[in-house]
């Protein structure tokens, strides 16, 4: 089974505030601050990970064979919650299918950001993440690097683990017509959760729906990994697509991008 996941996170005030030693009380202006304070400090303005809080989880789930199963987030128990999930029960429920499934892992720069961050999580809560720590052969396991069969971080094998920099996945889609992020990105995020003028409905809305769309987005540029790999043909490949088009949510914000750039995709390789 594959996992093609992504979280999408926010600055923890309280944590910030303290961190940076603000006195400020609004929590975009607070945001601002500790963006500014970091890159003074360190030249960017990303934030250490232990000032991220998890407010999203995505993810597309396929079959053993990369065919496209379903797209959507965890955390969802209560049909049609209009509020966010709390950060522990996210993490609880993606932990508990990660557990159970043991699925291989695909992602962009989820070495880099998400597991670490999600491992850091784990210990706050006191939350078990023992399939990710299984290691019954020590070169093939999830905390590999160099392993592709458990965890297959996309950001690290095309930038040959390293040796290439600045590769981000919107950038990477950009060049291979593959939607990328077209209305909403990562950086923006804090500024749609912390929003005064839209509802809880709303943001999670929004947000839920990009992470999805981050998921969509990696999983289709696997399959062009595949492809590259020769473990599919392009007999194989258009398949996935025709299949992938097929069961593609119909109705959220990203559907007609991505449904005109996968027929696109198909006529110009059928």
């Amino acid at each position: 089974m594959l996992c093609v996941f992504d979280i999408e996170t926010i600055p923890n005030i309280s944590l910030c505030k303290e961190h940076f030693q603000l006195e400020e009380n609004d929590a975009l202006k607070i945001c601002e601050w500790s963006f500014e304070k970091q890159k003074e400090k360190s030249g960017s303005e990303f934030l250490p990970l232990y000032l991220h809080e998890i407010i999203s989880i995505a993810a597309v789930i396929g079959d053993d064979y990369g065919q496209f199963i379903k797209v959507g987030n965890f955390g969802q128990k209560h049909e049609n919650k209009e509020d966010f999930t709390s950060e522990k029960e996210l993490l609880e429920d993606f932990f508990k299918y990660f557990n159970e499934k043991q699925p291989r892992l695909i992602s962009f720069n989820g070495r880099g950001f998400d597991m670490p961050l999600l491992t850091l999580k784990a210990l706050k809560y006191n939350l078990t993440l023992d399939a990710f720590y299984n290691q019954e052969n020590k070169w093939e396991n999830y905390r590999a690097r160099y392993s592709e069969q458990f965890h297959l971080d996309l950001m690290d094998s095309l930038s040959h683990y390293g040796s290439v920099r600045g590769l981000n996945l919107n950038g990477v889609c950009s060049m291979m017509n593959i939607p990328g992020k077209f209305d909403v990105s990562g950086d923006l995020v804090h500024a749609i959760y912390y929003n005064p003028h839209l509802s809880q409905k709303e943001k999670k809305g929004v947000i839920d729906s990009y992470c999805q769309s981050d998921v969509l987005n990696t999983y289709w540029l696997f399959l062009k990994y595949e492809v590259l790999k020769g473990a599919l043909n392009k007999e194989q490949y258009l398949g996935l697509l025709n299949d992938f088009l097929a069961k593609f949510p119909k109705e959220k914000s990203y559907s007609s991008v991505f449904t005109n750039a996968l027929e696109k995709e198909i006529r110009e390789f059928a």
